[in-house]
């Protein structure tokens, strides 16, 4: 599928469009960290995924590069349009009882404070069926974490913004985030750490896994270096 856009949660998403963004690279960073060995994953599941990607060779599933998502040797780099959101999902796969864990590097550099409104947040997409209609369990760079459902186009807050240490918030930091479903209850891991549980309205067969994130108002990229479902 392409890459669908909207504003950020609390506003009416706009409809997909073509908008020219220019990504900044992450690529230096994200080197640095795998270079260094820092980047040890912590996710629930521990064998036999039935996704593990990387980007190299993406599942066709994810749909073709645009400009809002590139596909580079490092992983997938997703920059919404400043001051809005963007998303891809994968309709092969299903999140009915699944654990679906991504690793997220973050820009190398950061404006202050790096809240929501400069940086924009970024996480998983899940219990999806279309994009008006899904959740998201996101992250801040300011430590906050938070659950939202798009709902016919209109944003409920499932899990209010709350902070947590699990979350790293330096430049270029690389942070899990990871949610475990069962049914209509799920589970929110930040890093290993469980940060909240949640109940929904899951749609039929649990809705496609996927990919979320927010830009700030000068532009946020954000570099997904791998994609776990177990």
């Amino acid at each position: 599928m392409g890459t669908a856009i909207g504003s950020h949660r609390g506003a009416d998403p706009v409809t997909r469009a073509e908008i020219t963004v220019i990504a900044r690279s992450l690529l230096f960073s994200a080197a640095m960290l795998l270079a260094t060995g820092s980047t040890v994953l912590a996710c629930q599941g521990k064998t036999n995924p039935v996704l593990d990607e990387n980007f190299k060779n993406a599942d066709p599933g994810w749909g073709q590069a645009d400009n809002i998502a590139s596909f580079t040797a490092n992983g997938l780099v997703l920059t919404p349009p400043p001051g809005g959101s963007a998303w891809r999902w994968n309709a092969k796969y299903t999140m009915d009882h699944a654990d679906l864990c991504i690793q997220v590097t973050s820009p190398a550099k950061l404006p202050d404070p790096p809240d929501e409104d400069a940086v924009g947040s970024v996480g998983v997409w899940f219990w999806g069926m279309d994009s008006q209609n899904f959740y998201t369990a996101t992250i801040t760079l300011d430590g906050g974490t938070s659950v939202d459902r798009l709902v016919a186009g209109t944003w409920q807050s499932i899990i209010a913004p709350a902070q947590s240490q699990a979350v790293k918030t330096a430049p270029g930091g690389v942070n899990e985030i990871e949610i475990v479903t069962n049914g209509n209850a799920a589970v929110l891991y930040v890093n290993g750490t469980q940060v909240s549980t949640f109940t929904g309205q899951p749609p039929s067969g649990g809705g496609w896994p996927g990919l979320y994130a927010e830009s700030g108002p000068s532009g946020t990229s954000w570099l997904i270096t791998r994609v776990r479902l177990y």
